[in-house]
């Protein structure tokens, strides 16, 4: 596998204050109650429409999705850290001869601005994220695997939720769950991925 796409939040990077004052941000302004926190990293990993469909009544979802983009680019994206490990990990990769990919269900632009902002996004030979009509993660990792003319015998994803295990099954490509994010590891062994790494040294080592 020469191919690696690699999920953002909970995986590259820990985004999870940023994502949680956002979403009690979102909930207040729509004078909704808010979830309790251990709900809320639920919500890590899913299209945004997927989530507030979820979580709240049709008429609100598109506002909400608005207020939480707008919040998140000003306040929440600031709040988003480079796990210990990870850019040694993605410098090693690259310097190996492996393309490197991001493929995340978050907003495409604000996806790039992350990468860019934390100082990865050299590593990267494409950032792939949500945009209309394309916001799952297999039709995201498809959309690599088009665009590189990339075999998928040659790719994996490597996520912490089930989200990434789920669309790399579905489109049939190696899966890497890591156990530092978001999902409990039980989560992750249910969804049976081909393997589970406990560190970037791990992901690293399993790889190379």
């Amino acid at each position: 596998m020469k191919y690696i796409f690699f999920d953002l939040d909970g995986t590259l990077v820990d985004s999870s204050e940023g994502i949680e004052t956002t979403f009690l941000h979102t909930f207040k302004l729509l004078g909704v109650p808010a979830p309790d926190k251990e709900t809320i990293r639920t919500f890590m990993g899913p299209p945004l429409e997927v989530t507030f469909t979820n979580h709240l009544p049709k008429e609100l979802v598109t506002k909400a999705v608005e207020i939480y983009r707008t919040y998140y680019k000003e306040t929440g994206q600031q709040q988003t850290y480079l796990y210990p490990g990870i850019k040694e990990l993605l410098q090693q990769l690259k310097e190996l001869g492996y393309h490197l990919f991001i493929t995340t269900s978050k907003n495409q632009e604000v996806s790039l601005e992350i990468a860019h902002s934390l100082g990865i996004s050299d590593c990267f030979e494409g950032i792939y994220g949500s945009t209309p009509g394309s916001m799952h993660k297999s039709d995201i990792i498809q959309r690599v695997l088009v665009d590189h003319q990339i075999p998928k015998e040659e790719a994996c994803i490597v996520g912490d939720t089930k989200f990434d295990i789920i669309g790399g099954k579905t489109i049939g490509i190696h899966t890497i769950a890591v156990s530092w994010g978001f999902a409990p590891l039980e989560q992750l062994k249910e969804e049976t991925p081909d393997t589970i790494v406990d560190s970037p040294l791990a992901l690293l080592t399993h790889l190379s």
